[in-house]
């Protein structure tokens, strides 16, 4: 296991925690997950680098950076939809396209091609990944946490509106970028007739 490897790693384990947390009793829970959330993001900008510095880039390593953010934000959605801070419809559609794609990819993988991720992609991961946290910021001040001693509730609803529409515009990259990929792959989606034999051909006529 090299750096990297661990820094990937780190972001699975923070997942439950994280999820842990925004199940727990509202108030200052939401805001030490906003933080443990953001740490564990800022690993998904060195474990890339730290792998292609010191030419480690491997399968394993490219399966865990992104399976690692996958579960991590799929599970604090989840939960987030739970505790009420934000509509359950969210995680289903961002859990169904993750579920979608990453298969898309394997049966890619089985014909020995690769679809790599797209600015779409890139761009609802680095959304999701910033709404998460305002939105817990915004309810620890809602819920008397300690960021209410820092501003009132009406900035802390302003905040919340903000990361919800945030949220919003991250979940409708996610569906674009869904697209994108099927788009992508649609020849690899199309019927395949080059292995059939001529009897199969003629039969189906």
């Amino acid at each position: 296991m090299s750096w990297p490897h661990i820094l990937s790693l780190s972001r699975m384990v923070a997942g439950p925690i994280v999820a842990a947390l925004v199940l727990g009793p509202p108030g200052d829970e939401y805001l030490l997950a906003a933080i443990l959330f953001v740490c564990a993001s800022f690993t998904d900008l060195l474990d890339g680098k730290l792998a292609r510095y010191a030419q480690r880039v491997s399968p394993l390593g490219i399966f865990l950076d992104t399976t690692s953010d996958k579960v991590m934000v799929s599970l604090v959605l989840a939960a987030m939809a739970i505790a009420g801070l934000t509509a359950a419809w969210i995680p289903l559609v961002v859990i169904a396209r993750e579920f979608i794609i990453s298969g898309l990819r394997s049966y890619a993988a089985s014909r020995r091609q690769i679809i790599s991720a797209r600015f779409l992609g890139k761009g609802k991961a680095a959304l999701t990944m910033a709404a998460i946290p305002l939105v817990l910021a915004a309810d620890d001040g809602l819920h008397r946490g300690a960021l209410s001693h820092l501003w009132s509730s009406s900035v802390s609803h302003a905040l919340g509106v903000g990361a919800s529409w945030l949220l919003g515009v991250a979940v409708a990259l996610t569906v674009l970028s869904g697209l994108a990929y099927l788009a992508d792959a649609r020849s690899l989606l199309a019927p395949d007739t080059e292995d059939e034999s001529p009897a199969a051909v003629a039969g189906r006529g």
